[in-house]
């Protein structure tokens, strides 16, 4: 009986958790991301913002999937998303703290059910497009964890009565960290498993330094949540997941070995007299301990940890065990294979008309990506397939996406993208197959002929001068609404002028029959290509 009210305790608590997580979501998880981006410039400012963000959501397993599907979105690099990792350690601590101040002082459910009853009430008396929704789905969520919480707390006060704790007597303390290590692996949080810790103390089934061990094993269990959301994912998801494992087995054996025995003389430098008290601080000091070590390694670690499980299938296909449960981090991986597809066109066209990266005249981040798509070595044929391959993972990735609860702003994205790709594999594919009537153009003996070629060379120029910085503008304005404008009537001028110059040369018999076609052919395929990214960026 005692065991079953344990597991209820647990379920509502776990419940719990999840509620709270998904309003928290739903409260600000647009304005969550902004900020995530903008924090974490600096790896100082990435743990900072780690234990900050697993305080507030109490749940450094949800922190730790999020980080995955922003990582591999490309939102945040790696060793940001490294540094909020060992930051969500620390703040994790802050579940002991509150446990051992009321957990265990009061009655908990004088503060849980007036939390339920708020917030059930907020979602039964609102539609669910009302704003008050998520605020009620958050506090009926906290609400249970507190319950669960108190159940926990009263099933076990009675057990030392009932156990004889002569069976426990003579086990090493690597069999209480290896059971820490079980539950939190089991149980898929860290916090449940304190908790849990924490009333066994509380309730004397354990001691202190049994209870050490447990939350020591427990800190490294933990990390099985970023193990299995690596598997089948993306080379970053798996660095991670390394990194998160490496970082809590270099500190929790070291606090096992050597921060374990000193246990009794923290608690008497500390005069704590509290056991719930030592235990949560010890729990804090020895996290906060090695995340002070790693900090000032973090960005050469990160340098290390980005040459393992790379291959080039895995930097062109970030879809591919990209999860679909964060919409926003997933329409950012979309965004990111859009920029690939884009990359890889212009690369094409470039290769086309004999043109460099630097001739474009583009600056920052956005000509340091060219020049490194355009240095790598392969062929025009591998290349127009790695365009079509992203496509088809966008559009498989989009169905599975669709599933999920979006917006109808996430929907219109995800249109626009599909679009986007069509556009960009279909601009691809015209360029592909004009490719030896330009060879002829190139080549051609006469200069008039040979000079439609270098014309159209110096448009694409022209044109993707202006249409690449425009793919990185994320809200549309009237500033870049007529830029593209601008651009379309820039594409007819060419088209007209390109004809117009066949039509000379037509009229003059300087061409004819065959060759004719073949111009005014690759003057009409060039003009549709381009017109159609411009309106599909539109």
């Amino acid at each position: 009986m005692t065991l079953g009210m344990v597991v209820i305790g647990l379920a509502l608590f776990l419940y719990g958790m999840a509620q709270l997580e998904q309003g928290i979501r739903s409260l600000g998880y647009n304005t969550f991301k902004r900020w995530l981006s903008r924090s974490t410039a600096s790896p100082l400012g990435s743990a900072g913002t780690g234990v900050f963000i697993t305080a507030i959501l109490q749940s450094s397993s949800m922190v730790s999937l999020l980080v995955l599907a922003f990582a591999s979105a490309q939102v945040l690099p790696l060793y940001n998303a490294v540094g909020i990792l060992l930051g969500a350690n620390l703040g994790t601590t802050v579940t002991g703290w509150i446990v051992a101040t009321i957990g265990f002082k009061l009655s908990l459910q004088t503060f849980a059910l007036p939390l339920m009853a708020t917030g059930a009430l907020l979602q039964l008396f609102f539609s669910r497009t009302s704003r008050a929704t998520a605020p009620g789905l958050a506090l009926f969520g906290l609400g249970l964890i507190i319950f669960g919480l108190d159940i926990m707390k009263d099933a076990v006060d009675g057990l030392p009565a009932q156990w004889d704790l002569g069976a426990l007597q003579g086990h090493g303390m690597w069999v209480y960290f290896l059971a820490g290590t079980a539950i939190a692996a089991l149980i898929q949080s860290s916090s449940a498993a304190m908790m849990i810790t924490l009333a066994a103390l509380h309730a004397g089934l354990i001691d202190l330094q049994a209870a050490a061990a447990l939350v020591i094993g427990a800190d490294l269990g933990t990390t099985s949540t970023t193990v299995l959301g690596s598997i089948g994912g993306s080379h970053i998801k798996r660095q991670l997941a390394l990194a998160h494992f490496l970082f809590n087995a270099v500190v929790d054996l070291t606090a096992f070995l050597v921060l374990l025995p000193l246990l009794p003389l923290m608690q008497s430098l500390l005069a704590l007299q509290d056991p719930l008290y030592s235990l949560v601080a010890f729990h804090s000091i020895f996290n906060l301990l090695g995340l002070l070590v790693f900090l000032p390694i973090l960005k050469p670690w990160s340098i290390w940890l980005n040459q393992r499980f790379r291959s080039m299938d895995s930097v062109e296909r970030p879809l591919v065990g990209q999860p679909t449960a964060v919409p926003d981090a997933a329409l950012v991986a979309t965004g990111a294979v859009l920029r690939l597809m884009r990359l890889n066109a212009v690369v094409l066209n470039l290769h086309n008309f004999r043109l460099r990266p630097e001739q474009l005249k583009l600056g920052g981040e956005l000509a340091l990506e060219l020049e490194d798509c355009f240095g790598r070595t392969e062929s025009f044929e591998n290349r127009y397939a790695r365009v079509k391959q992203q496509e088809s993972d966008l559009l498989a990735y989009s169905f599975d996406l669709q599933e999920e609860k979006l917006e109808p702003l996430q929907v219109a994205l995800l249109t626009r993208q599909n679009g986007e790709a069509r556009a960009i594999v279909y601009a691809a594919k015209t360029l592909k197959d004009i490719r030896e009537n330009l060879v002829t153009l190139r080549h051609s003996e006469q200069s008039e002929v040979s000079g439609l070629y270098e014309q159209h060379g110096e448009f694409i120029k022209v044109f993707y001068h202006s249409y690449l910085p425009l793919t990185e503008i994320e809200q549309r304005s009237p500033v870049n609404e007529d830029s593209l404008q601008q651009l379309l009537l820039d594409n007819e001028r060419h088209y007209e002028g390109a004809n117009a110059a066949v039509r000379l040369l037509a009229s003059a018999d300087t061409v004819s029959g065959s060759e004719l076609s073949t111009m005014l052919n690759v003057n009409r395929d060039i003009h549709h290509a381009l017109k159609d990214l411009v309106l599909a960026l539109r």
